[in-house]
């Protein structure tokens, strides 16, 4: 369990449940004996009225942790524990797909990297100055989508208070790859209908190498997960399934 914090920043209650025990008593009781062992932090947003329980690697506990993997010679990861950008929205599109293949056993989601690791691994195949929240592959229905995630933001930029930039002016790097994009689709979570809008305006005019499919966090936050038809792809109408974003056969 101290893994799974360490690998995902924050989770709650009930993403651990999913991830690890099907069973919320188990995980709040599990993770109870953590938090009494000074392993691991316990936290409420002092502005949820469902008084959401998360959960945090403590200093203690990324200390233990380093030390187990030291001994059983494995490497410790860079920024072991310690929240990323964005980490609530991707943990809930992470932790909505796996919940989904977990009920309908329609899909799968294959393969998932974080944002570093998922960087690296680009930056590895030509494809530099972009910095995608996530890689992941989702199979459902005999296809594949290899996607990159992106969180878009709006309003002004933290450090010089000035506008931002618009959300394909972070995508530009892929339209600059050497040896071609390796991934089959470039996800956008947009923070609104407007900013989704001003995207695939911009990318209609400069289009990338590969399908962008984008949606906006309200929309996410209502389907039953990021698998549902809730993506709407630049140059094309209506809105589609994960896996029909770039889908292709899946191996």
């Amino acid at each position: 369990m101290l893994s799974l914090l360490a690998e995902h920043g924050v989770l709650h209650t009930g993403q651990v449940s999913t991830l690890m025990f099907g069973s919320r008593p188990a995980a709040a009781r599990h993770l109870g004996v953590l938090v009494r062992a000074g392993v691991v932090w316990r936290f409420v947003h002092d502005d949820d009225p469902s008084h959401l329980a998360f959960y945090e690697l403590s200093a203690a506990g990324a200390e233990a942790l380093t030390a187990r993997l030291r001994e059983a010679g494995r490497a410790v990861p860079v920024a072991l524990g310690r929240p990323g950008a964005d980490l609530a929205v991707v943990n809930d599109f992470f932790v909505g797909l796996v919940a989904d293949a977990q009920v309908r056993g329609q899909g799968e989601l294959f393969r998932w990297r974080r944002a570093l690791e998922a960087a690296v691994w680009l930056r590895e195949h030509g494809v530099s100055d972009v910095a995608p929240n996530a890689f992941g592959v989702w199979i459902e229905d005999g296809l594949a989508v290899r996607f990159v995630l992106h969180v878009d933001h709006d309003g002004v930029t933290p450090l010089f208070g000035s506008p931002r930039l618009s959300p394909a002016v972070d995508l530009a790097g892929y339209r600059r790859a050497s040896r071609g994009v390796p991934v089959t689709a470039v996800l956008v979570l947009c923070p609104s209908a407007g900013r989704e809008a001003e995207l695939r305006r911009d990318l209609a005019a400069a289009p990338l190498p590969v399908p962008v499919g984008s949606t906006t966090l309200d929309l996410l936050g209502k389907a039953s997960s990021a698998a549902d038809a809730i993506w709407a792809v630049t140059g094309c109408e209506g809105l589609v399934r994960l896996v029909e974003v770039g889908g292709s056969t899946a191996p």
